[in-house]
């Protein structure tokens, strides 16, 4: 999503040269030559570059019709170069862009992207889940906030990605409870938990064998027949 990120704002990303700030076009009296500068930086991914430019034309050009694209811009440059640090700094961004901008046509997009940034720092199922949560609710809000949006589809995508990401992680809890410390019923709790909120788990069939495995060993044999029988 990097790469289709930065087609939005129509730059180029062939070059890839780095150079300094342009100290007479960052001065400019003219918003458009400022402009130009900042695409001419973001398309080099001299970000440094891009993000001096775009805050130059926010700063300095209040009422420049460039201001909308120069706040996404400041926002992508951030999510461009990557980094923990630099998605932090992009999803701060792009929700300026959201609070001043929330009927943009590119406001969906920012939206997404804040999911995206969040997505970026998403861990494996055996570690914290606070980034795939945190990237769930911001999908969920793209579907609530901009139900027409052209990225309906890919949001959809993305939060059956985290959802199965959140149950797999309860997965592994639950079999950690069962095989390592024989928790039964922490065990049990963990993996019904997975049957009431993640019915479309891919793995589910795992989920209810082994919650029949735990109830049957901790002597409750009647109420594991039925999760058998889902086999």
């Amino acid at each position: 999503m990097r790469k289709a990120a930065a087609l939005l704002l129509a730059l180029p990303l062939a070059a890839c040269a780095h150079g300094g700030v342009d100290v007479a076009t960052l001065s400019s009296n003219s918003d458009q030559v400022v402009w130009e500068a900042a695409q001419k930086a973001y398309e080099k991914k001299n970000w440094d570059a891009a993000r001096q430019h775009f805050k130059r034309i926010i700063d300095g050009f209040p009422q420049s019709e460039h201001g909308p694209a120069a706040r996404l811009g400041l926002a992508e440059s951030h999510f461009q170069e990557g980094g923990a640090a630099n998605d932090i700094l992009a999803i701060s961004e792009y929700r300026d862009f959201l609070t001043l901008y929330p009927s943009h046509p590119k406001a969906d997009y920012a939206q997404f992207q804040v999911g995206e940034a969040y997505f970026q720092q998403k861990n494996g199922p055996d570690r914290d889940q606070a980034p795939t949560e945190k990237a769930l609710a911001e999908y969920e809000r793209l579907l609530d906030v901009y139900p027409q949006s052209p990225l309906v589809e890919k949001t959809r995508a993305r939060i059956h990605e985290c959802r199965q990401s959140l149950a797999k992680s309860e997965f592994l809890a639950g079999y950690f409870y069962q095989r390592t410390r024989q928790a039964w019923r922490a065990a049990i709790l963990r993996y019904e938990g997975i049957l009431n909120d993640y019915p479309e788990y891919d793995d589910l069939e795992q989920v209810l064998f082994r919650v029949a495995e735990s109830l049957a060993a901790s002597g409750r044999k009647a109420e594991a027949l039925p999760y058998l029988g889902r086999l």
